[in-house]
């Protein structure tokens, strides 16, 4: 279970919205947890002429590193046009290790991922380097690009089919290949709703896919909610398209 961020910028990246991420890494509610905060670790991935790069990531909690601060300086340096994804982390399934710690890189796609699947997964072409639902999904989600180069289809194809049969509470999915974000958002239990959410936020210079920010702390722009089973897909020169695929 976790929280993230995903950031399509024309010119500056946007570095409130880690700063802001920074914050729910120690406060955000999780379902089912006296405590609160995402403290397993974190993880920021930009693309640089259209190829990921990391920029940072750790297994301490992001509220209390030291080393997310250079990390959120290097993407403010960022020059744009580019996509930036940011995740930390309330480990559910697999170890707190930097294997585990997303997002996840493979070839040209980075995967983000809020949820745990449960169950039968297919196994893909590629073996994971983890122990995670999460890169095992990236790993699916790649034999499908690497097939058509249709990052919105290959989605599309994750969700309906490849994840026809399994489990989950629910389940929210950033995903880039330096051109495009997509974000994708499904509920299956309706009192866990509160926790599975996704919002656009569209902005003069960049458009925001995000889960949560801090009390008291308002996201500027036109915001919307993703809604249930609705895929969002985000363009370099920021138009937006959104289509049910569940």
């Amino acid at each position: 279970m976790c929280r993230m961020i995903g950031v399509v910028f024309r010119s500056r990246f946007p570095t409130e919205s880690l700063v802001a991420l920074r914050e729910v890494a120690g406060t955000g509610r999780i379902p089912e947890e006296e405590e609160p905060g995402h403290r397993d670790g974190w993880g920021i991935v930009s693309f640089s002429r259209g190829s990921p790069e990391l920029v940072g990531k750790s297994i301490r909690p992001a509220h209390i590193d030291p080393s997310f601060d250079p990390a959120m300086a290097s993407a403010g340096a960022a020059t744009g046009p580019s996509i930036l994804i940011a995740h930390v982390r309330a480990a559910s399934a697999g170890s707190v290790s930097m294997k585990n710690t997303h997002p996840f890189i493979s070839g040209d796609l980075v995967l983000a991922h809020n949820g745990t699947v449960k169950g039968e997964i297919p196994e893909a072409t590629q073996a994971p380097k983890g122990d995670t639902d999460s890169e095992r999904l990236l790993m699916l989600l790649s034999d499908r690009f690497a097939r058509t180069k249709d990052l919105v289809g290959s989605v599309t194809g994750l969700v309906r089919d490849d994840l026809k049969d399994a489990k989950y509470r629910g389940m929210i999915l950033l995903v880039s290949d330096g051109s495009r974000l997509v974000g994708f958002r499904k509920v299956n239990q309706n009192d866990w709703e509160w926790y599975y959410k996704l919002k656009v936020a569209v902005r003069a210079t960049d458009v925001m896919l995000f889960q949560e920010v801090p009390a008291g702390c308002a996201v500027d722009g036109s915001v919307s909610e993703v809604e249930d089973g609705e895929l969002v897909s985000i363009g370099l020169d920021l138009s937006v398209s959104r289509m049910k695929v569940l």
